[in-house]
Parts: C-alpha cells; sequence; structure tokens
C-alpha cells in the first residue's frame, strides 16, 4: 500500500435482510494522508454507512478496510486501538450530559492516553481557545447552544491526536445560523492538512474545502473528482440530477 494512503477500503459490502438492502454495494476507495474528502449524495445512498463503516462502528458484511496500512476487519486486530487514532463527530454530538466541556474533553486523553489530568485540561484549553469557548469550560452541555456543542465535540475528538476525522452530517442538526461556526472549524482543520472525510449537505462546503469530492447513490461510489469536476462538469446523468435538486 502506498505510504501517502492512510484509509484504503476494497469491495466493501454491507447488506441488510440477507441481500435484500444492499447499504454498501462493493465500495472501494483511497483515502490520503492531508486529503479532505467530501462524501455526497441523496438520503439513503450509503454515505454514513460507508463513515460508520471505517472505524467499524457499523461491521460491513464483506470486504477489508485498511488503516495505516493494517486489515482492520482481521479478527485479531484491537480496533480499539485504531479507533484512538479516528476522530469522529456525529450528527447529534453524543456529549455527556453530567460532564462539564472540560470533563467531556480530558476523560479520553486520560483514560486512553494515559496523560496526567493538567497534561489533558492544558491542552483541552488551548483547543477550546482555538473554537472560541474557553470561557465555558465549566459549563455543562445543557448550557451550550448547538453549534456550540458541536465545537465541542470536534475538539474533543481534536484531543486524541487523530489521524483522521470523520464527520457524519455535523451541521444537520443544527439550526441554520450556527452552521457556520462548526464549518469555520472544520475549514481550519482542513487548512492545516487534517485527514478529513466528511458526509455532508452542505454542497457550498464540499466546494470550497473538498480535495475530492465522492458522490454515492444506492450503495456505491457513482463518480469522484475535484470539486470542480463533479460541480461544474458531472459526467453521470444520476449527478447532474442530484446537483439541479440540491444547488
Amino acid at each position: 500500500m502506498n505510504a501517502d494512503t492512510l484509509l484504503k477500503v476494497e469491495n466493501l459490502k454491507k447488506y441488510y435482510g440477507g441481500e435484500t438492502v444492499k447499504a454498501l454495494d462493493d465500495v472501494s476507495a483511497e483515502i490520503k494522508r492531508g486529503e479532505a474528502v467530501v462524501v455526497i449524495g441523496p438520503s439513503g445512498s450509503g454515505k454514513s454507512t460507508f463513515l460508520r463503516c471505517l472505524n467499524l462502528l457499523e461491521m460491513p458484511t464483506d470486504g477489508h478496510i485498511y488503516f495505516n496500512g493494517v486489515d482492520i476487519m482481521d479478527k485479531n486486530v484491537n480496533i480499539n486501538i485504531h479507533r484512538q487514532k479516528m476522530g469522529m463527530v456525529f450528527q447529534h454530538f453524543n456529549l455527556f450530559p453530567h460532564m462539564t466541556v472540560m470533563g467531556n474533553m480530558t476523560l479520553g486523553p486520560i483514560k486512553l492516553l494515559k496523560m496526567s489530568k493538567a497534561e489533558a485540561e492544558a491542552s483541552a484549553m488551548k483547543l477550546l481557545e482555538r473554537v472560541g469557548l474557553a470561557d465555558r469550560a465549566n459549563e455543562y452541555p445543557s448550557k451550550l447552544s448547538g453549534g456550540q456543542k458541536q465545537r465541542v465535540a470536534i475538539v474533543r475528538a481534536l484531543c486524541m491526536n487523530p489521524e483522521v476525522m470523520l464527520f457524519d452530517e455535523p451541521t444537520s442538526a443544527l439550526d441554520p445560523e450556527m452552521v457556520g461556526e462548526v464549518l469555520d472549524v472544520m475549514k481550519e482543520l482542513a487548512n492545516e492538512g487534517m485527514t478529513m472525510v466528511v458526509v455532508t449537505h452542505e454542497m457550498g462546503f464540499a466546494r470550497e474545502v473538498a480535495s475530492r469530492v465522492v458522490f454515492m447513490d444506492r450503495g456505491k461510489i457513482m463518480e469522484q473528482g475535484t470539486p470542480a469536476e463533479i460541480f461544474e462538469n458531472p459526467q453521470s446523468e444520476r449527478l447532474k440530477t442530484f446537483l439541479a435538486k440540491v444547488l
């Protein structure tokens, strides 16, 4: 495997009910270090299933997923060790409501990375400053807006020093005026060279930030290319129809 390739997916399948529903139908893809790959497509096209298979939150029916050259589908691999290097941000924040922002952010580094409390808190504070939430470190999630919660969820994932960040429709549960503040943090990460795979309906973000856009439909990758290729020169009728509805 090429040293630049961080994630490689080969012939990935995810079937439900035998083979009646093919959520992923023989998908192969590569994600290189430093790439911001944005996955677009209609609802039910397999985008989120694809993303959740990358860290085995969703167990594929068949295929291979290589992360840093290791096939994480191998039964002998300790997936938790690899998951520590994959930051995941969900649609619904998934913050622990009984812990403060600081508690949410330091739990993983202290328990899994064996950082000292002081070290974990110093690192968390730097990240909170970066997203403009240092003054909220001791607040509980219930006191934060949706946009603030999602920014905390992003920097919580960053506290683990991941090699790749996976975003599953990170703005779709937010009020429209809060979307921008979350996308700004993601843009900054992409500009700094963080490897990212983002499932989103935000076409403006895909156009501006992606190094590559992947269009999925019916469990397959139908087309992929640079934002200019996908948005300005779509090849397939299916992609043309999709873009006509969303742009």
